[in-house]
Formats: structure tokens, C-alpha cells, sequence
């Protein structure tokens, strides 16, 4: 069956463009005449122009827009329709993707429209909230009443909400196509640490990254432990909430999200340094977005996080018909300890895949496949790039202490033997206290141990 889909940008009143999926399951994308005069862009892998796009870099964009939850899972039960089939997916459940984007039955009206707080929000007790936080984390059924809650992509249970300026929790009234502010984050049950553990690395990330960091806190609601994220991605003006437009990197780059590790990819269709150096390339500023990146991964590597895939870092177009800006960093969480899942790199460093094959010449490979190879041209300019990325390691070490509180210990020493093991690559001093060897406990990256 063809679909023809309308896509909406929050804020505009008619589509940006058109989606046709057609018989085979391929899809195309074409800008609308009104976009490409006001160059209202949706993706750097869709600049905007006259004509169609493939099916190739259409798919890459529009697969990530899909729900990772039960809902799509009841969508193709309900309907015989099949994964790959995405606008016949997103007839159904693109008027709520995540995101500033809508994709609608074509005719139809935008459904996502700016919120305002006195108007468009019904409170939710914290008791209410409890139970679905609960049902979430327990992975039971939601309470009756309750549809699935949260069209947001990701392992751990979901719910997005708004607080309203006297900090109460609420939710967009039906129909009101509202936008949310926060997002409460559950881990399943047993896995509760993760909350303490994600909230004090993304502390710590605001506390010593010279780049913006989501605003992330742990909450306890009706006994529920849950991790608040404030979005990014909005804006509050007098008493109004806006989406701002982002894009993954999957999106970005026309990857399907089945390829946001390197490892899943292949030769030019692949996460990567080089494909990370394109998407910085069309920032507003590339040469501070190619620093705060490499800034960033030399900090996952202290912290012992592997998950920064393509689908965990973003940039957002504050301004439509501008350039776009690097996201915030953000779901920075300790994988290293983790022994049930992998370790290897989200993207090679140099040639290395993973921390015991890393050299101080695959950090330099890496830091020029960025964009950043002046820095790496002499053996002065590198010690001296070398040395910058040796005092973010000092800082880290130096504000471990802040990093206190029950299941936090291991993590602190799994940091500061992964500093170690960063510095003794990179070739420069770290002062370090005196702490339990991480690697001793059967974990960490400790060099030749």
C-alpha cells in the first residue's frame, strides 16, 4: 500500500515536506516549495533542495524517528505491518515521534503544537506518577487508563512529563499536541545503582567539561528511585514551552539505528571519526564543536562509558534556516562496569577498538580524523593538545570526592584507575590520591594487569 505522509515542524502550520512510502516499502522525502525558499532544513543528510530523496538517505532519517517501546511492538501486531516498513509505521505513530517533527496522514493537521503552562497541562499526584514509574521499572503492565506513556527511544523504562513552575509534575492534556520538559528515567528493577551512578557522572560531567551538560538529578517519587532529565531541547518563554529540532547523529549521517555502533557498520556506511568529522563540519561553529567532541570522548574514556554511539549524541537547530549546534552531552553512564555487555570502543580510536589496544597514536589519528589535525602537526602542538586533555583528566581526578553516597565507591575507583590508565597513553602527569585498584576487583582498564 503507498502512504503519503505530511511532516510538520512544531511552530509552522504547513508540512516542511512529504514522505511517500511506496508499494516495495521505499521510501522518498521532497521538501515543499515554502522550506527550500526559507531553507528550513530537517537533517544535514537532507539539505534542502528541489526533488526527491532516495530511499536511502530517506529511511536513515525517518527509521529513527521509531519508537523503541511496546507501543510500536502493538502497532505491528494490530496492523500486519512489517519493522522495515517504516511510513506504513509512521501513519500510525508519527504524530507523536520524538522530537519537533510530526509525520501525519497526508491532509492532516500539524498534531504537535507549542504548550502553555496554565492551559494545556493536567497535574499528576505523585502517587499517580509512582505507580507508572513502578509499572515501568517492574516491566508490568501499565496502571488501567494509562496508554504508553513516553514515545522515547532507549533500553530503560520512560515516562516524559512537564513541570510546571511551582514544580509540579504534569502531563499534556489529550489532543493538546503540548511538548514536555523532563524526562523521568527507570531502571529496571535491581539495577537501582544505575540511578545514583548516571546522576553523579553527569554532575560531574557539568562540573568539569568545558561544553553545555544536560541537567540530570536523581528523584525519588512514592518510593520509586528515577533519574530527571531536563530536555534540552525546549524552550520556556512567559509561560510558554517550544520543541527545538535536534537530530541524532544516526540521522545525520542516513545510518538506521541498528548501525549507531562502528562495529555494526561497514566501509562508508559506518559511525565513525570521519563521519562524526562531517556532521561537526555543518555546525555553526565547527572548530568549537570538533573540540568539545574530543573533549567529551576523552572524558567517557575516564569514566569508563563505551556507549557514546551515534544515537547518544545530537546536534539542535536553535534557529530554522541556520546552522545547527552540538547538543549537550548527555546518558553519560559507567558501561566498564558492566561485565555483561561489551567494552569495545562505539567508534575506533585511531585503529584501536577497544582501551588495551589504545596508543598515543591512535588518540592522535583520532583527534585529526575529528578535524582537529593542526593540533597534531608537530610533535609541539601535540604535547601541548596533549597536555590540555591531561588537566581535564587532573579535574576529573580532583572532583572525585564529590562523587559520595552508597554503590558509588566502585565507580569512583574504576575513574581514577581508568585516569590513570588515560594518562599513562596520553603520556602526561596526573596527581592522584591514594585509592583501592579497581582493576585488583576483576574490572577497570588498568594497563598490563
Amino acid at each position: 500500500m503507498t502512504r503519503r505522509l505530511d511532516v510538520y515542524l512544531e511552530g509552522i502550520d504547513h508540512p516542511i515536506g512529504q514522505l511517500l512510502g511506496n508499494n516495495d516499502k521505499s521510501l522518498t522525502f521532497a521538501y515543499g516549495n515554502d522550506a527550500v525558499r526559507a531553507n528550513m532544513q530537517l537533517s544535514i543528510s537532507m539539505p534542502v533542495a528541489q526533488g526527491s530523496f532516495t530511499d536511502h538517505t530517506t529511511r536513515g532519517f525517518f527509521a529513527n524517528l521509531l519508537q523503541e517501546n511496546n507501543a510500536l511492538e502493538q502497532v505491528m501486531a494490530k496492523h500486519r505491518i512489517d519493522r522495515d516498513d517504516i511510513a506504513g509505521l509512521l501513519y500510525h505513530v508519527g504524530r507523536d515521534c520524538p522530537g519537533a517533527i510530526s509525520c501525519v496522514p497526508w491532509g492532516e493537521k500539524p498534531s504537535k503544537m507549542p504548550g502553555n503552562m496554565a492551559d494545556d497541562y493536567d497535574a499528576i499526584s505523585n502517587e499517580d506518577l509512582g505507580k507508572i514509574l513502578i509499572s515501568l521499572r517492574d516491566r508490568r503492565r501499565l496502571p488501567d487508563g494509562r496508554s504508553d506513556p513516553s514515545p522515547l527511544a532507549g533500553v530503560q523504562g520512560k515516562i516524559a512529563v512537564t513541570r510546571l513552575e511551582d514544580g509540579q509534575f504534569a502531563l499534556p492534556k489529550p489532543g493538546s499536541g503540548a511538548p514536555t520538559t523532563h524526562i523521568l528515567k527507570v531502571p529496571s528493577q535491581g539495577n537501582e545503582a544505575l540511578v545514583a551512578q548516571e546522576a553523579a557522572l553527569m554532575a560531574l560531567a557539568a562540573r568539569v567539561l568545558p561544553l553545555p551538560v544536560a541537567h540530570v538529578g536523581a528523584i525519588e517519587i512514592a518510593g520509586c528511585e528515577a533519574l530527571l532529565i531536563e530536555r534540552f531541547d525546549r524552550k520556556i518563554e512567559d509561560g510558554n514551552i517550544y520543541r527545538i529540532h535536534q537530530e541524532d547523529f544516526c540521522q545525520a549521517l542516513s545510518l538506521a539505528p541498528s548501525l549507531k555502533y562502528e562495529r555494526n557498520g561497514n566501509d562508508g556506511h559506518k559511525f565513525s571519526a570521519k563521519g562524526v568529522a562531517r556532521v561537526l563540519d555543518e555546525t555553526e561553529v565547527p572548530l568549537i564543536a570538533r573540540q568539545h567532541f574530543m573533549t567529551l570522548s576523552i572524558f567517557n574514556l575516564a569514566l569508563g562509558n563505551t556507549d557514546n554511539h551515534a544515537k547518544n549524541h545530537a546536534i539542535l537547530y536553535p534557529a530554522l534556516g541556520h546552522k545547527p549546534i552540538l547538543a549537550p552531552a548527555y546518558d553519560i553512564i559507567p558501561v566498564v562496569l558492566d561485565q555483561s555487555v561489551t567494552h569495545d570502543f562505539s567508534f575506533m580510536i585511531g585503529q584501536a577498538e577497544k582501551m588495551e589496544d589504545l596508543t598515543a597514536s591512535d588518540i592522535a589519528a583520532c583527534i585529526s580524523a575529528i578535524g582537529l589535525a593542526r593540533t597534531m602537526r608537530t610533535k609541539k602542538s601535540r604535547d601541548r593538545y596533549f597536555n590540555e586533555l591531561g588537566a581535564l583528566l587532573q579535574d576529573v581526578e580532583d572532583s572525585l570526592d564529590m562523587m559520595e553516597g552508597p554503590g558509588l565507591k566502585a565507580c569512583r575507583d574504576m575513574i581514577s584507575q581508568n585516569i590513570a590508565t588515560v594518562a599513562e597513553i596520553l603520556g602526561v602527569p596526573v596527581k592522584q590520591q591514594s585509592r583501592d585498584t579497581f582493576v585488583a576487583q576483576g574490572g577497570g582498564w588498568g594497563m598490563g594487569s
